[in-house]
């Protein structure tokens, strides 16, 4: 894609991609299952509504099947490109470039070696029955670069929060890197909406039973219907996930302590 920016005044805004002249975007709030593709990189847009009420945490739930791929969402000018897995928990590239894609999935020698690696691949944008359909422009340069190799996650569907806090923009862009071929991968993408919320205590240090006198909101997992977070759940200070938890112990309502590192949930003990 091309990329623009805007003047506002004197200055000029952040860079962003242009608008999208491919096909009309997908509905939230519904699974797809893509066709299978070669080496490439994909996009698939999804509309999330431009009411009042259209506002929250869509979550994005990737799972990559038996080779390695890329995962990032684009939204409102930001690339996200954390998930946490089922199993495994949270997984992201290290690289720190802001529009890095995390690969997933199990590790494979068809990913380019050494790395950073700058490859141009062909560019699909949506898909016509069985077949995906050919992007404008037809190709694009990516960068593979030394920590997006993260992998894991594979076969299952991992989950990947996108605060939206405001009616507009609501287009959000999926984007998946195939750096190998016979790629295959399965996607579902909710429509903005609270969190659910659960009681805990302020953040403490060790595990002493505590008064839950706070509010937090979590992310389930794809079919996910727990009432309270679980181990490798996604954890925020706020309904829309923009905020994660600090990195600490919080006693939750059933007396245990549930301990989150980097936004994830990766502990669940008793309290003392």
């Amino acid at each position: 894609m091309a990329n623009y920016r805007k003047k506002l005044g004197s200055t000029l805004d952040i860079e962003a991609p242009c608008p999208s002249c491919g096909p009309a975007p997908e509905s939230c709030g519904s699974g797809i299952t893509p066709p299978t593709g070669a080496v490439g990189i994909y996009n698939l847009d999804f509309s999330t509504g431009n009411t009042p009420s259209d506002v929250g945490a869509i979550l994005v739930y990737f799972n990559p099947r038996s080779v390695p791929d890329g995962i990032r969402v684009l939204y409102d000018g930001t690339y996200y490109n954390a998930v946490s897995a089922p199993v495994g928990g949270r997984i992201q590239s290290t690289s720190g470039v802001s529009d890095a894609f995390t690969l997933l999935g199990i590790t494979n020698a068809c990913v380019p070696s050494p790395l950073p690696n700058t490859t141009t691949y062909n560019f699909f944008n949506g898909f016509t029955g069985g077949s995906w359909d050919p992007g404008t422009p037809s190709t694009q340069s990516v960068t593979i670069n030394a920590g997006d190799d993260q992998y894991g996650g594979n076969s299952m569907f991992s989950t990947l929060v996108i605060p939206k806090t405001n009616p507009t923009p609501s287009v959000i862009s999926v984007q998946v890197l195939g750096p190998c071929s016979d790629t295959l991968w399965d996607l579902s993408v909710t429509c903005p909406t609270a969190l659910p919320s659960f009681l805990a205590s302020v953040i403490q240090g060790g595990t002493i039973c505590n008064t839950t006198t706070e509010t937090y909101y979590f992310a389930q997992h794809n079919g996910g219907v727990n009432t309270i977070p679980i181990v490798t759940n996604w954890v925020f200070s706020d309904a829309n996930g923009q905020t994660v938890l600090p990195d600490g112990n919080y006693n939750i309502i059933n007396n245990n302590i549930i301990t989150v590192v980097s936004g994830v949930v990766t502990l669940i003990q008793a309290c003392t």
